[in-house]
């Protein structure tokens, strides 16, 4: 009887099993359906869209993460089908992100930081995020298991592509031309195809554009010529061929300039296929005739204006700002001013408005020279400011992406997935390596232990050393400080009371006199108030606690450097470009410090200086050290009777790092040490 109920039992959980199968696999079937619909693209944006919530809503009743995030990330897809969403798109990617994460799904992490980046990327404004994403997908692309698959390595390419164009875009073109290559040596590795060209002439168009921006002509010329050898795509083809008619211009080879863009005009459909580049060639045909000196300077202005126009309808900001400088300086050239002067200002505002930085400056220097007097001096001044202001950030960004770069590195650990059979077959071998080199291993340390005791006592009497000079430094900064709050305090609670005692006082009196004898009594009256804004003003700075801002350790070197000027008879100036003290150890600063104290007791003995600068910056996580003076320098290869550039030699070795002097004979001396932090 038992057994019967049993059978029954048994029987209906395998029914019930059987039918929750099939229930699974239905739902999994209309999943699928869902999101193929979504990518018709044949559809409308919004009714792909609405495929792909349903596919979302359908996914999340399964209750399986992994289908739902497949789901998840189809919608978001689907979502940068358009710009109005990717703000939605971006939003979702985080998500799916941490979904992807929480199920340790390496393949699906790398491509939604690819994703995300791709988001930034087109967003613009945003480099530093997409270059971050750009970046993590990387990483997480040089997983062996998919690192060697095609298609992994296709997007891999499209990847570094977007770096070289982001870094192209931060006038790093030295970076730019670097990752380009990766890109270039990465797509040989794979079998070739329609995909592949097309990368791959992109990368050789944009490794053209590089070696332009570095004046290397004939260099750009040969991989234009490349990219327009592979490529398949008109447009593709349209613009490199732009971009070769371009390097002859920089060249001054105008004759081969207008045979370029005269072949490209002979295709009658030109302008239907792209009016844009159609407009371009029409603007560059007449500023290269302007620059031959063409006497034909009706063609010329027909072919700007029509240009002009077409760029107007398009609304394309860039094309617009340069055309309208070039047609500034081509009626500059013909003495029509007004015009001159009218393109010069629509150029500027356009550049300004769409941070064209490169025509906003071409407006500036052709306004100062149409403008007379204040008015061109203040566009003269502009475009000083604007020209060094684009100087700094460029030589900012040459180290930014490297420095996202390590940040990343220090926030993503790399992945640990080791399986169990890797993990026994890793603890064999390391008890086998153990177990052969333990007694060489003891030996060897035996020897060594006597130095490493003599290094760590001689180490930690250097630290106790900076300790004292520290807190020494200190106290000095401390008594500094109360001796100003003491001096605010007694100009504040004597002097300034006593004068505001007497003002009122005075103002009591009842003084009677001719106008202008009351007029000067009232005048004396505000004198006395102003005097007392004076003081409370000055009262409040010396009660300011900004003399402590700076580390101990840059105080320290301060007052040295202040000491030695009074003997040397030297102006000096401390350059510190982002070097935090406080995280250096102190056995590199005491060390950094003993060299400093040595080269500026050399300055103050042989170099009649006027002028000494320190400088400090990390590149690389290494400190650099610059202490250069403008004395009378010495011959560096001559014989050295002293020790003590040896000894500065012998610190920066013991810090493994290097030390180099360069001097040139009644001009000036440089010390350069880098050591690693």
């Amino acid at each position: 009887m038992y057994k019967t109920y049993l059978y029954i039992f048994l029987l209906f959980l395998a029914s019930s099993l059987g039918a929750q199968s099939d229930v699974f696999k239905n739902q999994l079937d209309s999943i699928h359906k869902l999101r193929q619909l979504s990518h018709n693209t044949e559809l409308g944006l919004e009714t792909r869209i609405a495929y792909a919530k349903q596919a979302v809503a359908l996914s999340k009743r399964t209750g399986v993460d992994s289908v739902f995030l497949l789901s998840n990330k189809n919608l978001s897809v689907v979502y940068l089908g358009d710009v109005k969403y990717f703000d939605t798109a971006k939003k979702m990617f985080h998500e799916n992100l941490k979904l992807a994460h929480k199920l340790k799904d390496s393949l699906s992490i790398a491509y939604i930081n690819y994703q995300l980046g791709y988001v930034c990327h087109v967003s613009r404004k945003k480099n530093d995020s997409a270059y971050y994403y750009y970046y993590n997908a990387l990483k997480y692309f040089k997983n062996p298991s998919f690192s060697k698959i095609a298609k992994h390595k296709i997007t891999q390419a499209n990847i570094l592509n977007n770096i070289a164009i982001l870094q192209k875009g931060e006038q790093d073109y030295a970076g730019s031309q670097t990752t380009t290559i990766r890109v270039i040596n990465l797509l040989l590795t794979i079998p070739e195809s329609e995909e592949t060209l097309g990368i791959l002439s992109n990368a050789y168009n944009l490794l053209g554009q590089n070696l332009i921006r570095l004046k290397e002509h004939d260099k750009a010329l040969e991989y234009y010529q490349k990219a327009l050898s592979i490529s398949n795509n008109f447009i593709d083809k349209l613009y490199v061929s732009i971009n070769i008619a371009e390097v002859y211009k920089e060249m001054g080879d105008y004759k081969n300039v207008l045979d370029k863009y005269d072949k490209l005009l002979e295709d009658p459909d030109l302008f239907k296929k792209d009016p844009g580049s159609y407009g371009a060639i029409l603007c560059n045909i007449a500023y290269t005739m302007f620059l031959a000196k063409d006497r034909n300077t009706a063609k010329i202005d027909s072919l700007f204006t029509k240009a002009h126009n077409i760029f107007e309808e398009l609304k394309l900001d860039y094309e617009l700002s340069a055309s309208s400088n070039d047609m500034s300086e081509f009626y500059q050239a013909t003495n029509e001013k007004g015009k001159a002067l009218f393109y010069a200002k629509t150029a500027y505002r356009i550049g300004k408005r769409s941070r064209v930085f490169e025509e906003e400056l071409r407006a500036l220097k052709q306004l100062s020279g149409l403008k007379e007097g204040e008015a061109g001096k203040a566009h003269l001044y502009e475009y000083i400011a604007l020209n060094d202001s684009l100087i700094a950030n460029e030589r900012a960004n040459r180290n930014k992406f490297a420095r996202i770069q390590f940040e990343t590195d220090q926030y993503i650990q790399e992945t640990k997935r080791l399986s169990t059979q890797n993990l026994l077959i890793s603890v064999i071998a390391a008890i086998f390596v153990l177990s052969l080199g333990l007694l060489y291993f003891i030996r060897l340390q035996q020897g060594k232990n006597q130095r490493l005791l003599f290094d760590r006592e001689q180490q930690e009497a250097n630290q106790e050393i900076y300790g004292l000079m520290l807190r020494q430094q200190a106290k000095l900064e401390e008594g500094r400080v109360q001796e100003r709050h003491r001096i605010a305090e007694d100009l504040h609670d004597g002097i300034l009371s006593q004068l505001l005692g007497t003002r009122m006082n005075m103002g009591f009196l009842e003084l009677k006199g001719d106008d202008g004898t009351m007029g000067d009594y009232h005048r004396f009256l505000d004198e006395i108030q102003k005097i007392e804004k004076e003081i409370r003003s000055l009262s409040h700075e010396l009660k300011g606690d900004e003399v402590l801002a700076r580390t101990n350790f840059e105080s320290m070197m301060d007052q040295y450097l202040k000491d030695q000027s009074q003997v040397g008879g030297f102006e000096y100036e401390i350059v510190n470009r982002g070097v935090l003290f406080d995280s250096i150890h102190d056995f590199t600063k005491v060390n950094i410090y003993r060299i400093l104290q040595e080269a500026v007791q050399n300055i103050v003995k042989h170099a009649r200086a006027k002028h000494v600068r320190i400088g400090f910056y990390l590149e690389a996580e290494r400190l650099n050290l610059a202490i250069e003076d403008d004395g009378v320098g010495f011959d560096a290869n001559g014989e050295k009777k002293g020790i003590g550039l040896k000894n500065m030699a012998s610190r920066a070795e013991k810090l493994k790092g290097s030390f180099r002097i360069d001097t040139v004979p009644n001009k000036k001396t440089v010390i350069h040490i880098i050591v690693p932090v």
